[in-house]
């Protein structure tokens, strides 16, 4: 991994609250209610992610002890960069609505995420070679997969859900303050 990846990573909670309060400094818009389910469906597949993965990934290096192939990431490789981009979209509709404004941050969002998701598959790929190659999640696979089916994971919803416990209240700190600003300002 090179060493924008590893810093871009290392960082990646930084940089995405440095494009939180960007878009905290931008006068707000009419606001979409499309914002909350979109942040519930970010919500909801972050703790089932979270779920299945374990908490190995909130530290500031790519580590992996093992594949994860089951629950979302038997559908999709990153369904936490889904769900992140879910949640800051959320957060940009709900700031912005339609405003044009919306449209940067939304695709800095999308592209940073994805260049994050990116560097994860050559990482993964380094890691667990052959393994990693042959491993090819669909959203089919999400319904049709006996083995997906059976699969426990690793943690309960609440567990997964607590251990995320420092998103949450920045989730919730960063949203107050998106609506006293749509409410004083408005």
């Amino acid at each position: 991994m090179d060493a924008l990846s590893k810093g871009l990573y290392r960082f990646r909670g930084y940089i995405l609250a440095v494009m939180g309060v960007a878009l905290i400094a931008v006068p707000p818009g009419v606001h979409s209610l499309a914002a909350f389910p979109l942040f519930l469906a970010g919500a909801t597949l972050r703790i089932r992610a979270r779920q299945f993965i374990g908490s190995h990934t909130r530290g500031s290096k790519h580590e992996a002890e093992s594949l994860v192939v089951d629950g979302p990431y038997a559908c999709t490789r990153h369904p936490l960069y889904i769900s992140n981009t879910l949640i800051a979209l959320s957060a940009i509709l709900f700031h912005l609505g339609t405003d044009l404004m919306a449209i940067p941050f939304a695709v800095a969002v999308i592209c940073f995420e994805a260049y994050l998701a990116h560097a994860e598959n050559r990482f993964l790929e380094k890691k667990f070679g052959d393994t990693w190659r042959a491993w090819t999640p669909s959203f089919g696979k999400c319904f049709k997969s006996r083995a997906n089916a059976n699969a426990r994971p690793k943690r309960s919803f609440s567990r997964a859900f607590c251990d995320d416990w420092a998103t949450w209240v920045w989730l919730l700190l960063y949203n107050l303050v998106l609506l006293s600003r749509k409410t004083f300002l408005s």
